[in-house]
């Protein structure tokens, strides 16, 4: 898509931030995007925001296993580190009563028990790389979950309140 298509396809908000729909070949169906210029700076979309919109775009089916196994990654991380109050049944461990619990032993699962809800592109005008998160809901982690996009590439799980900046260095 080009700066011109994204300009007149948004709808902004009172916080100068920009929705719209498109469709992701990767999940098979419409996905809302959301636009969020650098503080202050207006009703903009950057030609870095531009480029982000269309790596997303560039994502295949393919590309879903991928985030099928962050989210699980991100899953096991918290069935680990978070109490859910689930009674441990003998010979169980605490990963495995979690897993019983919520009904999730997989990426597969893990992906079926996780709302996508947005792809947020915010300019990082600070930052060498493009960034885009692809946000989800998902029942284990009430924070939510954002599988981040580094220069098109899928590279890592994060609760979604990510700080790209600690991806910069990170060789991929």
């Amino acid at each position: 898509m080009s700066k011109e298509e994204l300009l007149q396809a948004c709808h902004w908000d009172e916080y100068n931030g920009a929705k719209l729909e498109v469709y992701s070949e990767m999940f098979g169906r419409n996905i809302e995007v959301r636009f969020m210029p650098d503080f202050d700076s207006g009703r903009m979309i950057t030609d870095r925001m531009v480029a982000v919109m269309n790596d997303f775009l560039a994502l295949t089916r393919a590309d879903l296993a991928t985030v099928k196994q962050y989210l699980w990654e991100d899953c096991l991380r918290d069935f680990e580190e978070i109490d859910y109050g689930v009674e441990v049944a003998d010979g169980e461990t605490h990963l495995e009563a979690n897993q019983r619990d919520f009904g999730i032993r997989n990426a597969e699962e893990a992906y079926a028990k996780s709302s996508l809800t947005q792809l947020s592109i915010p300019e990082e005008p600070k930052l060498r790389n493009r960034y885009g998160a692809i946000d989800f809901a998902p029942e284990w982690a009430g924070h939510g979950c954002s599988i981040i996009m580094k220069n098109g590439r899928l590279i890592a799980a994060y609760s979604n309140d990510w700080y790209f900046d600690q991806y910069e260095d990170l060789k991929e």
